[in-house]
């Protein structure tokens, strides 16, 4: 029993050793006959320019191959890095080269006038491309100092691209991302983030959808949006596409605060608008060459201009004639007089002080107003002042009508104001006691009144009481008290309080027998002792 499993042992690592053989015999013999298809397609063509590719990846090229690829990026692929390199010449040879697997050899033909071409040919899984030179000068090449000042400048202006904060990328004929700058990759790593092991695709996704590309030679500007993860706000760039050749290039530069300042001054200037739609005040702003440029249908409704004249940006004088004709405005005594008046508007208001009453033929009345804006532009403010004259002249006539009454009482009145000034006194008042400002009463209060009185007047405590009853500024009762003037005539002083504080005193004679009824002889002070002397 024993015997028989060593037996079954030993065949077993027989079968595996056998099959281990089988297996090393087949990969070697694949992988010979690859490095044989490989080192065929190059022995035959060493001194050229060409390249070997199994798929994207370069296999092997030869050395005159190998000093153009130290060019590429090492973020791309083999393959790209070889379309990127040659798309100057061939620029659709991403395309060209599709089908070649099928086709098996294709030549492709430069896209400029200059010599040379490519020769593709597939054999084996594998593509070989060789750059052919003129047949003529296979060895025409640039001396060392031209090339050294070329590799230079190239340098330059790729550390430029690279650091360059705006996005930079460009397109091939064919639509498909050759080149980016790091600010493009930043961003697109930024939108649409890889996992830490995964590798970074190239080309890297696109930040923005579809830049359209320019027809012509001239530069096509566009506002593109861009979405960022884990952020409220999006960004805006203007992205200013040009043709160069056959390839295209596009630049994006940050226009977020640009975007957000439009957005800000559209926004103040639509509340701006309903604001002045909803005002009852007409509204006429005229630029620096004083045509209109804004205006509010308040303007409409209080000038019966018609919108369409409005519309069409008439000047200021324009619509000052329109007004004058349909007798909006008062009429000159002559057309020369009323031009220079509108001049004088125009002056007025660019200096922010032009204010005037408009009193229309029709019985309307205009509160014109004038105000500077910047760059020169001004802003005439129309507001229809007619119910408000209309009410101060009512209650003109009111207070008239109420001073000339009381003015004709034979009763001596005055009126205080909460704070103590005279406000109203009558003529009997006057010529009792006296007018020491010819009229006027503005300086006049309750002190010195008072003053007035006890000099003119035996001491009375009716006095100290009025004083403090003044004094309170309050509503309080009616009262009397009596005085005695020094020409030995007896009188009432009667206090009532007005509203708002107010005060009325009233000084009435005593009853005199000798008087008819319902009459009182005005006060009059003589010329005589006082019941002091």
């Amino acid at each position: 029993m024993v015997s028989y499993g060593f037996l079954d042992v030993g065949i077993a690592i027989f079968a595996g050793a056998a099959t281990a053989c089988a297996l090393l015999m087949i990969w070697i013999r694949v992988n010979r006959t690859s490095a044989i298809t490989a080192r065929t397609l190059l022995n035959e063509t060493e001194d050229t320019v060409t390249f070997l590719f199994d798929d994207c990846r370069l296999i092997d090229l030869t050395p005159r191959a190998r000093a153009l690829m130290s060019h590429g990026d090492s973020m791309r692929s083999d393959w790209e890095n070889l379309l990127s390199l040659l798309s100057a010449r061939f620029p659709h040879m991403r395309s060209q080269c599709s089908d070649l697997a099928s086709v098996g050899k294709k030549t492709i033909a430069a896209n400029d006038s200059q010599s040379g071409w490519i020769e593709a040919e597939y054999w084996n899984g594998l593509a070989r491309i060789t750059l052919v030179q003129d047949q003529n000068h296979p060895d025409e090449t640039l001396d060392p100092l031209s090339a050294e000042a070329l590799e230079h400048e190239l340098e330059t202006l790729r550390s430029i691209g690279e650091d360059s904060p705006q996005l930079i990328w460009k397109r091939d004929a064919e639509g498909v991302l050759v080149w980016a700058n790091r600010a493009y990759i930043e961003l697109s790593e930024a939108i649409h983030p890889v996992g830490p092991q995964d590798i970074l695709p190239w080309p890297p996704r696109a930040v923005f959808d579809d830049p359209i590309a320019p027809e012509g030679t001239a530069p096509l500007i566009d506002m593109q949006r861009v979405d960022v993860p884990d952020s409220d706000d999006p960004i805006w760039y203007e992205v200013t596409s040009l043709r160069r050749g056959t390839d295209t290039i596009h630049f994006a530069v940050d226009a977020t605060a640009v975007v957000a300042a439009r957005e800000a001054q559209r926004t103040f200037v639509q509340t701006l608008t309903k604001t002045f739609a909803q005002l009852s005040v007409a509204l006429a702003i005229f630029d620096e060459d004083r045509r209109l440029v804004l205006f509010n249908p308040a303007l409409v409704d209080l000038t019966n201009l018609p919108a369409e004249f409005l519309i069409n940006r008439p000047t200021l004088f324009s619509v000052l004639d329109r007004l004058r004709d349909q007798n909006m405005i008062p009429e000159p005594k002559n057309y020369k007089t009323w031009r220079d008046q509108v001049a004088a508007l125009e002056a007025a208001a660019e200096q922010g002080n032009y204010h005037e009453t408009w009193s229309l033929p029709n019985g309307q009345t205009f509160r014109v107003t004038g105000n500077p804006h910047p760059n020169g532009a001004i802003a005439v403010l129309i507001e229809d002042i007619s119910d408000e004259v209309s009410l101060t002249r009512k209650y003109r006539s009111q207070i008239d009508v109420t001073t000339a009454t009381i003015d004709n009482l034979v009763v001596p009145v005055a009126v205080f104001s909460s704070s103590g000034s005279l406000i109203m006194a009558n003529s009997a008042y006057r010529q009792l006691w006296g007018n020491r400002q010819g009229g006027s009463l503005s300086n006049q209060d309750f002190v010195d009144e008072m003053e007035t009185w006890q000099a003119m007047s035996a001491p009375s405590p009716v006095w100290l009481k009025l004083k403090e009853t003044m004094s309170r500024r309050s509503s309080d009762a009616p009262w009397d008290g009596r005085i005695w003037l020094d020409n030995h005539i007896e009188v009432t002083c009667h206090y009532a309080p007005l509203p708002d504080g107010n005060h009325q005193v009233t000084f009435v004679p005593s009853s005199n027998e000798n008087q008819p009824d319902g009459q009182i002889e005005p006060l009059k002070i003589r010329e005589s002792q006082s019941l002091t002397s």
